[in-house]
């Protein structure tokens, strides 16, 4: 007998084996397909809705730089709608939040606090950016003390945060005890701000240091001429 197999017992070898292994091997090579198509796919629509939110982004800045920094109703009302066309359609991007944090601070501007209030709460709740959440949290907590419940910012701001925001958090701290009457509480929380700066911050030390002065000379502090020395004391 042969060792080897004939030509046509070669071919029944070949389609048995086929047959109980063709179909797991095409459903791989289809999954494989599958996957790599998909996340061509999955990336070209990333790519897609960053583009897109972007020009949206675009439009908001022209409207609410108009006029140097002014705009009038009708850009307003155009900025407005950009800012939740993103915060709808793309509210999980950074555009969103930079939207409403800026239309945040166009409302502290015009003294509406209950709308800013509004925009930066929907910030912290729908950002998923860290740095953006702790930036809205403490302008957030600025505004509701300016609203008259500082006890409630003073809570907002409770607990340890990165460095590069923790000077920037005792400020605010400080800012809110000044408002409360706790000039002495404001105090520190300025000096522990002043030991929290970061090189890249050196620029708000004069700021802090007026500060921690300010209320130094409030509670009576401030240094006093020294009284000369009587003539010929007894």
């Amino acid at each position: 007998m042969s060792e080897h197999l004939t030509e046509q017992e070669q071919i029944e070898t070949l389609k048995r084996w086929w047959a109980e292994n063709g179909r797991g091997i095409l459903t791989g090579i289809v999954l494989a397909l599958a996957g790599y198509f998909g996340y061509q796919w999955w990336q070209g629509d990333q790519r897609s809705k960053a583009e897109a939110a972007s020009d949206l982004y675009q439009g908001f800045i022209q409207a609410v730089s108009a006029n140097d920094n002014q705009p009038d109703n009708k850009q307003l009302t155009t900025a407005k709608s950009l800012a939740e066309q993103l915060k709808n359609e793309y509210g999980s991007r950074i555009y969103a939040s930079q939207a409403s944090l800026r239309l945040a601070a166009i409302a502290v501007d015009k003294s509406d606090l209950e709308v800013a209030q509004t925009h930066l709460q929907w910030v912290l709740d729908n950002s998923k950016e860290d740095a953006m959440k702790l930036l809205a949290k403490r302008r957030l907590a600025t505004v509701i003390a300016a609203r008259g419940k500082p006890d409630e910012a003073l809570k907002l701001i409770e607990g340890s945060v990165p460095p590069a925001f923790a000077a920037l958090y005792s400020e605010t701290r400080g800012d809110i005890l000044r408002q409360k009457g706790d000039d002495a509480g404001a105090r520190s929380a300025y000096e522990q701000a002043l030991t929290e700066l970061l090189p890249e911050q050196a620029g708000s030390t004069q700021l802090l240091q007026l500060k921690v002065e300010s209320l130094a000379v409030a509670s009576g502090e401030e240094q006093k001429p020294s009284e000369p020395a009587p003539e010929g004391g007894e």
